[in-house]
């Protein structure tokens, strides 16, 4: 008997093993919907960055089994600060305050707690899944030019895509504040554990009301 069971642990173990990456992946790929198609306010966001964040850079990496489980219970939806779009690859998520492995399992995180979207450098974390459509993973095709818009919903601040390069993750000067209106978008080069990062710098072009669109 005990044989018999010990046969029927070690099936099912093989099967959560074959069926988790694909698990995960339905799991954010809901949760991103989810949060992204979240009802909110200008006053709800205004309120929501002035909140407190933490900010732990070492979570820019490929989220575990069990933290994508119990990332539903995790992710706070008073963090959510904006939200993103880059129609070009098809990216449309929520930004969210503060750089968590909650956050970042279902959106962009914001990575200083001083950045005001249009002011200075803007700069966004986001995972690179396996499957390359979700989060940040579709930053991988982008191409220079490309629009990068993101929104409070009080102002939609396009931006266009100037560079593209890889550094290595202890380079600290790409989130850095500067006197040039930009967005920085930093996701792993691959989707595994990496030491570099791909960076995506856009530049401000243009700034719309977003009541008026």
């Amino acid at each position: 008997m005990w044989k018999k069971s010990i046969m029927i642990v070690l099936i099912l173990s093989g099967l959560i093993l074959i069926v988790s990456p694909f698990l995960k992946e339905y799991i954010i790929g809901f949760l991103s919907y989810r949060y992204n198609s979240e009802k909110i306010t200008v006053n709800q966001i205004d309120q929501n960055n002035r909140r407190k964040a933490s900010f732990d850079f070492s979570t820019i990496q490929p989220p575990s089994f069990y933290e994508t489980l119990t990332a539903g219970t995790s992710v706070d939806p008073k963090a959510i600060v904006g939200r993103i779009r880059v129609d070009s690859v098809g990216i449309r998520l929520p930004i969210l305050k503060g750089t968590t492995s909650a956050n970042l399992l279902v959106g962009a995180t914001t990575m200083r707690a001083d950045q005001q979207m249009g002011q200075g450098n803007y700069p966004l974390a986001g995972h690179h899944m396996r499957e390359q459509n979700l989060l940040f993973g579709p930053l991988m095709k982008v191409k220079i030019g490309a629009d990068v818009e993101i929104t409070n919903l009080k102002y939609d601040y396009i931006y266009q895509v100037v560079s593209r390069k890889i550094v290595p993750e202890t380079d600290g000067s790409v989130i850095a504040q500067t006197s040039d209106k930009q967005i920085t978008l930093v996701t792993c080069d691959k989707p595994t554990r990496t030491p570099n990062r791909l960076i995506v710098t856009g530049k401000l072009v243009r700034v719309v009301n977003h009541q008026g669109k």
